[in-house]
């Protein structure tokens, strides 16, 4: 008994520093720390997802016409524009890529045109609702040289070549945004295929530079309206930076019983959890606990990786002397 009291007097060394976190925390709640609203905010925006498009073409699915060099932008409509008669909306975009040739042709440059728009889960509420991919295939004579291309990137000084008869179409992101926002598969870090089937109208390509952005309107009333075609659009997509959550080493526990809307939280959270070992009393002792989403045990500050909660026990619990290992 002597022995158990001294021991449990030894592990009381632990608690004065959650007792005093404790404290900070509950005044924390109406002056918060300087630090700690900057820790938070880095945690919050570190966590913003993002969702990468890939947009490329197959030849299995595109035979019928002349396609290539086609131009491929993300866009969206100018506040301030209101269409004429005839015209399109002014789309102002900031990126703009080159396909030359079908994506059965890896060796081949420009082959997919690739770009990184909000969380799906963030576009109906942002401006990125209005965001679509615009299709542009131009005759010869205002064909952008590749010179002008950095990787599948366009310069956008060099889109002014491309006034003049033009087909084009577009993809709305919004629809996209629906069809992906119950999608388990792309939650768990895997790549979701889609297709699109965009009409390629004949129309008159306007080349506009308001103040410094890029922008462009078609008009259809200098063409011939017929002659209309389609064009099967693949369309790849997957969270930013995301890794396949199969390859988790919590991937061996069983979610048989773990509904499908919850099961990317799940596994998410579940490598997330850090266990502690309070070693005690000469280190013959120890307690263990374990947290979830990379939270301090003192503190419960939510560190956001792995690496961040090394830097935070270091820096701000530096009365003890940590270990760190990772099990895999």
């Amino acid at each position: 008994p002597d022995e158990q009291l001294a021991a449990e007097e030894t592990f009381k060394l632990y608690c004065k520093p959650v007792e005093l976190c404790n404290v900070i925390q509950k005044r924390a709640l109406d002056n918060p720390a300087f630090l700690q609203r900057c820790l938070h905010y880095m945690i919050q925006a570190s966590r913003k997802k993002r969702i990468q498009l890939t947009v490329s073409l197959s030849r299995g699915t595109n035979t019928d016409h002349n396609i290539f060099p086609l131009y491929v932008l993300l866009a969206t409509p100018t506040s301030d524009s209101i269409p004429l008669e005839g015209h399109s909306p002014i789309y102002r975009f900031s990126r703009a890529c080159l396909l030359t040739s079908f994506t059965e042709f890896a060796s081949k440059d420009h082959n997919k045109a690739t770009f990184t728009i909000p969380d799906v889960k963030n576009i109906a509420t942002s401006r990125a609702c209005n965001l679509s991919i615009i299709l542009i295939r131009c005759d010869s004579e205002g064909q952008v040289g590749e010179n002008n291309c950095s990787g599948d990137h366009v310069e956008a000084s060099a889109l002014r070549k491309l006034e003049g008869k033009c087909f084009w179409g577009k993809i709305p992101i919004n629809l996209l945004g629906s069809s992906l926002e119950n999608c388990v598969t792309l939650n768990l870090g895997h790549t979701v295929e889609l297709a699109s089937t965009v009409t390629m109208n004949p129309s008159f390509l306007e080349p506009k530079f308001l103040e410094q952005d890029s922008c462009l309107t078609f008009c259809s009333h200098k063409v011939d309206a017929t002659g209309s075609y389609q064009l099967q659009v693949g369309i790849s997509v997957q969270e930013a930076g995301a890794r396949d959550m199969s390859e988790s080493p919590y991937n061996s526990y069983s979610y048989s019983d773990v509904p499908p809307s919850s099961l990317p939280h799940i596994i998410r959270l579940r490598a997330g959890n850090v266990i502690f070992n309070f070693k005690y009393y000469n280190n013959t002792m120890q307690k263990t606990e374990v947290t979830e989403d990379f939270a301090c045990a003192f503190c419960l500050v939510k560190c956001g990786s792995y690496k961040g909660l090394g830097c935070h026990l270091n820096s701000t619990h530096d009365l003890f002397h940590f270990e760190f290992w990772v099990d895999i």
